[in-house]
């Protein structure tokens, strides 16, 4: 994307802003202040970076307005598409160095977003603090947010800009609107619609020319009032589009502009789909970490009241040798389950959480993983009871996190065998494999254990659930859910085949990694 751009066309979009070593404006310095104040930091910029220096358009709690770009924190920002959070500067070997780190102004933390103009990363909304600190979801979805502001405040004064050149090049105005990732309409005093980006086309699903001359009220599902917008900030609003659009929920933002002396309106509308399902799939996460915690709660107080009965006996009462030592095997089993079972809660929590600990990714040889998760899986007497169908030379790598790769498939392979008689094959095959015209890895381990009913199949998975409740059959319903977190952490695709005693295949597809070397 933009990140990508050649320096010298990334540094030529910025210089075609007309930003640089301008003058002070309040509607940038309105932001950094408000920033400052909410996230409780000492500093906030919106930091543009030249060929050599950074200039702050807008800066709190710094005394200078520009600074030296080499081994700064923005220039490392402005090089990826999402968000940069560095925590803890010190414990970062990107910027311990740093002379921003070592010397003044001693940053610990810093939080930034590139600004995105014309297909370029100019600069980023930053926030800056002398102490470490964790940066929550909430806070990046709010530094998001301004970072959305500042973007919309460049493009507004980028389309200022514009309006005073536009009886010179009206081709200039058309370049930024078709570069613009959100749908722009151009609105006349009357409310009919003058012009529209090549984005608005796609999003009404009409060309410009059909949209052109139709009221803007009626396509954006609005009161004709609202257009009637005179502030100095713009009029934020969230409509439905129409029925002919999919009844496509969008923000959109009015902001009054002067053409030619004539009072216009600039409607840019952003899908919000993408936002309002992510808030979905939030409340629905919450509602199933409350089902988990609640199943959580019970699944430890099984194991710990058997801990503290059976070590109470043991305490109050005078046992022979034989009976103390069965009591003494109750507690000790109960404990290890409460220890699996806590250990497993967290992992599923730590992997949630995600963390640069989660997301460490390298490329990683299967055969290697599979022979240390049989080296962690096999007890003796079940050693025979595997077999591993010879690696295909053509086998691609695969990206993934080692460790959380090893303990699923160790959760596979235990489950396999905890449903499997003792001498019955467990068979595990790895070969290429072909997904959605991607190359991949495909994992098969087959059992011809007890099987599972269609219904049993599709709880496998779920957290707690046990499809079978011998009570030969150990495990607390955790192992399967880890392998499904893990799994969908690493892009895979999970087939099960299983008959109620016929056994069962699960089918790991995973794929392969940029550097197959």
């Amino acid at each position: 994307m933009s990140s990508t751009l050649d320096e010298s066309q990334r540094l030529r979009v910025l210089l075609d802003l007309n930003i640089l070593d301008t003058a002070k404006e309040e509607r940038f310095d309105r932001i950094t202040r408000m920033a400052a104040r909410l996230f409780d930091v000492p500093m906030a910029f919106v930091s543009l970076v030249d060929a050599d220096r950074l200039w702050f358009k807008s800066q709190v709690g710094y005394p200078f307005s520009e600074a030296p770009s080499d081994a700064s924190f923005c220039t490392h920002a402005i090089r990826q598409d999402g968000m940069m959070v560095v925590c803890d500067a010190l414990e970062d070997p990107r910027f311990a160095g740093s002379r921003y780190v070592t010397g003044f102004p001693q940053v610990r933390f810093y939080a930034g977003l590139p600004i995105a103009a014309n297909g370029a990363y100019v600069g980023t909304f930053c926030l800056v603090g002398n102490a470490p600190r964790e940066f929550s979801e909430e806070d990046r979805a709010l530094l998001r947010d301004f970072a959305a502001m500042v973007a919309n405040e460049v493009a507004a004064g980028a389309l200022d800009a514009c309006q005073s050149r536009v009886h010179r090049s009206d081709a200039s105005l058309r370049a930024l609107l078709e570069h613009l990732p959100d749908s722009v309409l151009l609105i006349d005093d009357g409310g009919a619609v003058v012009s529209a980006n090549p984005a608005a086309e796609r999003l009404f699903r009409r060309d410009a020319a059909s949209l052109c001359g139709q009221p803007a009220a009626t396509l954006l599902g609005i009161d004709a009032a609202q257009l009637a917008t005179r502030g100095a900030e713009p009029l934020r609003i969230e409509v439905t589009l129409c029925a002919e659009c999919g009844s496509l929920p969008v923000e959109a933002a009015l902001s009054a502009l002067e053409i030619d002396g004539r009072p216009h309106v600039v409607a840019s509308v952003r899908d919000a789909s993408a936002h309002r399902a992510a808030l979905e799939a939030e409340r629905a996460a919450e509602q199933r970490r409350r089902v988990y915690f609640r199943t959580a709660t019970h699944e430890l107080r099984t194991p710990m009241a058997s801990i503290l009965g059976f070590s109470e006996l043991l305490l109050k009462r005078d046992y022979d040798a034989a009976t103390a030592r069965e009591l003494l095997d109750i507690v000790h089993k109960q404990a290890t389950r409460l220890v699996l079972l806590i250990n497993q809660m967290l992992d599923m929590a730590r992997i949630e959480a995600g963390g640069p600990d989660e997301e460490q990714r390298a490329a990683v040889a299967l055969p290697e993983l599979l022979s240390a998760a049989l080296a962690t899986t096999l007890t003796p007497e079940r050693a025979a009871d595997v077999v591993v169908a010879g690696a295909d030379p053509a086998l691609p790598r695969v990206r993934a996190n080692a460790v959380r790769l090893q303990q699923a498939l160790s959760n596979l392979l235990s489950n396999a065998l905890r449903f499997s008689r003792p001498g019955t094959p467990v068979v595990v095959a790895l070969t290429p494999a072909m997904r959605e015209g991607r190359p991949g890895a495909l994992l098969e381990v087959r059992d011809a254990g007890i099987g599972m009913t269609p219904e049993q199949s599709a709880h496998m998975f779920d957290a707690f659930y046990r499809a079978n409740e011998r009570p030969d059959m150990e495990g607390n319903g955790l192992g399967l859910t880890l392998v499904r977190d893990i799994l969908a952490l690493h892009d895979a695709r999970v087939e099960v085949a299983s008959r109620s005693g016929a056994g069962t295949t699960v089918s790991v597809w995973m794929p392969a990694a940029w550097d197959t070397a």
